[in-house]
């Protein structure tokens, strides 16, 4: 873990209220603000591919309630959450251990994951503990509500390159998003000379929203190339371009590489920072296209200076692709090319229909 890493905490911060606030006298002040936080997200996520969401109406007490499950489940024995544990077969739904998955424990992340989809979707079941319901239930509320929030600030992105508000949701009405509470157990300062606690990486899908507890490690590769802390700030999510919607905008936004190491590790000198690192609790919603949605550059993106640079690729076999890589080496891949999947082909585009 030798990459340079600059210690700032900056990402741009965007007021989610003043995107979608509504004002029916058509105030043409407000129509104003509107507009100015569109363009303030979409130039963050051009030139960042992360931002700072605040006024974000998923309620604190909602938050704090997953963490509280979260302590809880990942406190089980390994033998209790082995009873759902995730794979392939199961729709990547259910515990996660990626030393468990790889059989790594020198390389794999140093963290645990519990993962759900759409809990109405009977064609990939969600796993659940037995007799706790308000789990789910509480889970299940949070999924729906940053549904809602992803919907938004996708509308705010059309209007920015001249769609209608609503274009993509036909594209994503089918909820097909993974949802993780994450769990990075306490470990030792010298653990991290060959692992992280979650590899560099891009994310997959469209938008993901990330709140974290008060432990940092978070960091975000910018342009030059070097690591600038994202730590936690309150009251706020962290949202982020996946790798789908880059594509769709044909790289216009940034799907932006990014890790978690230890908190603080490059801003000190060897001998501060502690021997034992304490553990560090995140809930990741990652927006996802509809299954069988086949993604390619829109139109209003491809330009002679920006000419189309992908082709055609469905967006569940893709992630599925992303998902199958992560199991098998307990880490994901800082980079992917479509060449990466397991059938070994630039153009994914074919007759399956994944998940189906």
């Amino acid at each position: 873990m030798d990459a340079f890493t600059v210690n700032s905490p900056s990402l741009p911060i965007i007021d989610y209220s003043k995107l979608v606030e509504v004002d029916p006298s058509d105030n043409p002040g407000h129509s104003l603000t509107r507009r100015n936080e569109q363009r303030k997200l979409f130039a963050a996520l051009r030139d960042v591919g992360f931002v700072y969401l605040q006024n974000h109406a998923i309620p604190p007490n909602a938050q704090q309630l997953l963490f509280q499950h979260a302590r809880q489940f990942f406190g089980q024995p390994e033998s209790e959450k082995a009873k759902i544990e995730t794979g392939e077969s199961k729709a990547f739904h259910g515990w996660f251990s990626p030393q468990r998955t790889s059989g790594n424990s020198s390389r794999s992340d140093q963290k645990e994951a519990f993962d759900i989809g759409d809990d109405n979707d009977p064609t990939r079941p969600n796993q659940w503990p037995s007799a706790w319901p308000d789990f789910r239930t509480d889970m299940t509320s949070f999924f729906e509500q940053c549904h809602q929030v992803h919907l938004e600030l996708l509308s705010a992105l059309a209007e920015q390159v001249g769609l209608e508000p609503d274009f993509f949701l036909p594209y994503v009405q089918a909820k097909d998003h993974f949802f993780r509470v994450l769990y990075y157990p306490e470990t030792t300062s010298s653990s991290f000379r060959n692992r992280f606690r979650a590899s560099p990486h891009t994310d997959y899908g469209t938008l993901t929203l990330l709140f974290n507890d008060s432990h940092g490690g978070l960091q975000v590769r910018n342009k030059a190339g070097d690591y600038v802390d994202a730590p936690p700030l309150p009251g706020a999510a962290i949202v982020n371009v996946g790798d789908l919607l880059s594509r769709w905008f044909n790289d216009t936004l940034k799907s932006t590489e990014h890790r978690v190491i230890e908190p603080g590790a490059f801003n000190k000198s060897d001998a501060d920072i502690p021997d034992i690192i304490p553990a560090r609790y995140s809930i990741a919603w990652f927006g996802h296209p509809n299954r069988d949605a086949l993604i390619e550059p829109i139109a209003t993106c491809c330009t002679s200076d920006n000419p189309k640079k992908y082709e055609p690729v469905y967006a569940g076999k893709h992630v599925v692709e992303r998902l199958a890589k992560l199991h098998k080496d307990g880490k994901n891949t800082e980079t992917w090319s479509d060449s990466m999947g397991r059938d070994g082909k630039q153009d994914l585009v074919s007759e399956v229909k994944v998940g189906a």
